[in-house]
């Protein structure tokens, strides 16, 4: 009997994807003929109402043109614009008649067409009011600005006439108070003094006559920018009373020969506030203007909203006759679209269940599953499961990884037991020469209690028999802590004391330190620093990072290394810091990868750093590196506070 189980994922991945074509092609079929009916109805709508419709929306696009340009050319602010504005106004007039004519029924009956006829008429003569009124508000504008530049001249020469008038009081003032104030000329001070008087006299007046001339001038330009015929009255009978006094003050200077020409240049200036230049009633004439200009927009603004409104109704008629129309193809569109849904639902049933139940829960599940485990695996998760189910390649890639991991267990704990028993190695030298120092001393206290015992001094014996049980408890030790540190390691995390791990490690190394003359700096006290970890790992990653900068510093004349530690967030971290040669910056992103080494060639296998990278990360921590060329290095172990 044929089961899918038979047959491997791309036998299972064409049956999958077979079966969805076919329901794609059964759903394609029954809607061919669903909707085959629904293309006659489709076609009539075309043919009849669309047409219609069309034309209708043509009409409210040109009506919201005209809608659009009429404020702009009643705002238009010189001919081009006045111009630029009549032209798409008067284009669009044109196509809305056009279009007029070419609405047949029963989008637009005969009564329908003759309102709309009528308000595109009453709108086109509103529109052609308003575009002479702007023209001659253009006229007026650009007449107020002719006065007002005119009035700028006649101010200049009214002022070209006054302020010599004025200079010449003055001097003859200043003349006159000079002569009356000379002793030596008493004969004549009496003439003096009624000079005096005269030419103050017509000085006062004259500067009235140039304050009231600076006053009036400003008083008309400003008449000419008013926007109200009340303030162009204020300011009239303002400019009389300026006139009446101006008369008084020129009348009084009748005796001066340059009074003549003063005067007209007087009369000039008030010219522009009477007769034909009058500015007053220009801007009077303006104002009308600006304000008939107002209500036509105003007008325009209510015929467009009429048309708008009309223009409305008959797209709506439009649309409502296609509604019509539409319905008419329901029934057929209805069947095919239940014949549609069916097929569609079936197959959408069908996709599902192959993508879903076999396709997602059976191969995507177990690919996302195996290649999470992969990943746990690559990062040092080595304790990791592995779904191992199933008679397919994802069965067998699964089994591969079982035994691929199982088999780097094996290999990572023998290559920390490797790196442990090479670091024993290593310092055997220091090692033995420890061991070798008690070992001499005692044969000397051995040989020496002999003696003491032979001359019967039972004190000094006792003492050098207390001194060789001294030493070889501490050679016990020594020896004791070698052992600890050879076996293999719990896998559990506890809390271990840095200070202590740290301390273990140097003594491990104290020969080694003595006899190179490396000086060590530790800031670390015993108690406070208390991280999750495991001893004899944790004791292995420091007698790795020490002897590294032990081989850092040799040849160097500053053999100094520094052992700190921070505190941050719950985490510790511990650094070790050294004077040495530093590491070049392109092999910092290579001095955890395993057989990498910086050393001369068997100096070293490049397994320290790799090995303690993992050993932390199975703590849960990190190893961070910062170095200097010739500066030195910084090995920054972090790790969780217990």
């Amino acid at each position: 009997m044929f089961s899918l189980r038979h047959l491997g994922i791309r036998g299972r991945l064409f049956w999958a994807f077979g079966s969805v074509a076919a329901m794609t092609l059964a759903a394609t079929v029954v809607a061919w003929i669903s909707f085959s009916g629904v293309g006659d109805s489709l076609n009539r709508i075309i043919s009849s109402n669309i047409p219609a419709v069309t034309l209708a929306a043509r009409l409210a696009e040109t009506g919201g043109i005209i809608t659009s340009t009429a404020p702009a050319l009643a705002a238009a602010s010189d001919e081009r614009d006045r111009a630029r504005a009549w032209a798409t106004l008067s284009q669009s007039l044109k196509e809305i008649s056009v279009l007029l004519d070419d609405v047949d029924a029963p989008l637009v009956d005969s009564d329908a067409k003759a309102a709309l006829r009528a308000g595109i008429d009453a709108l086109a003569a509103n529109l052609r009011e308003l575009d002479a009124n702007v023209r001659r508000r253009f006229w007026f504008r650009d007449r107020n600005e002719e006065l007002v530049e005119r009035l700028r001249w006649a101010h200049a020469d009214f002022l070209d006439e006054v302020e010599p008038m004025i200079e010449d009081a003055n001097f003859n003032i200043g003349l006159a108070t000079e002569r009356a104030g000379d002793k030596t000329a008493s004969v004549f001070t009496e003439r003096q003094k009624q000079t005096l008087k005269v030419e103050t006299k017509r000085q006062s007046a004259l500067l009235r006559l140039n304050a009231a001339g600076n006053l009036a001038v400003g008083l008309i330009a400003r008449a000419a920018s008013l926007s109200s015929v009340d303030a162009l009255t204020d300011t009239s009978l303002f400019l009389s009373e300026i006139k009446s006094r101006i008369g008084t003050d020129i009348d009084s200077l009748r005796g001066l020969p340059e009074a003549l020409s003063l005067r007209q240049s007087l009369q000039d200036l008030m010219g522009f506030a009477a007769g034909e230049n009058d500015l007053f009633v220009l801007r009077r004439d303006e104002l009308k203007i600006l304000a008939e200009g107002r209500r036509l927009v105003s007008v325009n603004v209510d015929l467009v909203a009429k048309l708008q409104k009309l223009i409305t109704e008959r797209v709506e008629a439009g649309n409502l006759a296609s509604k019509v129309a539409a319905r008419q193809s329901d029934t057929s569109i209805e069947r095919g679209k239940l014949l549609l849904l069916a097929a569609a639902g079936f197959s959408i049933a069908v996709a599902v269940l192959v993508v879903w139940l076999y396709v997602g829960r059976n191969l995507v599940r177990r690919i996302t599953s195996l290649d999470n485990s992969m990943r746990a695996i690559a990062e040092g998760r080595l304790d990791t499961s592995i779904p191992t189910g199933g008679t397919d390649e994802i069965s067998e890639m699964a089994t591969a990884l079982s035994t691929f991991r199982n088999t780097l267990v094996e290999t990572q704990a023998e290559l920390v037991q490797a790196g442990k028993l090479a670091a024993l190695g290593q310092l055997s030298a220091g090692i033995a020469h420890e061991l070798n120092q008690p070992l001499a001393a005692i044969r000397s206290y051995t040989h020496n209690t002999g003696r003491f015992i032979d001359k019967g001094e039972i004190e000094e014996a006792s003492g050098n028999l207390d001194r060789i049980s001294n030493l070889v408890e501490r050679m016990g030790g020594t020896v004791n802590h070698l052992r600890t540190l050879a076996r293999r390691p719990s896998p559990v995390l506890e809390s271990v004391d840095l200070a202590v791990t740290v301390k273990n490690a140097l003594e491990l190394l104290e020969t080694r330190l003595r006899d190179e003359h490396i000086e060590v700096s530790m800031a670390l006290q015993r108690g406070t620093w208390i991280v999750m970890a495991e001893t004899i790992r944790l004791e292995q990653v420091c007698i790795n990072l020490l002897a590294n900068a032990c081989d850092a510093l040799s040849g160097r004349d500053d053999r100094i290394i520094r052992i700190e530690a921070t505190e941050d967030g719950g985490k510790i971290a511990m650094t070790i810091r050294d004077t040495g040669v530093g590491i070049p910056v392109e092999k910092l992103s290579q001095i955890f990868d395993p057989f990498f080494t910086t050393k001369e060639v068997g100096e070293g296998l490049g397994l320290g750093l790799a090995i303690s990278y993992n050993i932390i990360k199975d703590f849960g921590g990190a190893i961070r590196v910062n170095s200097e060329v010739a500066r030195g290095t910084a090995f920054t172990v972090i790790l969780e506070k217990a």
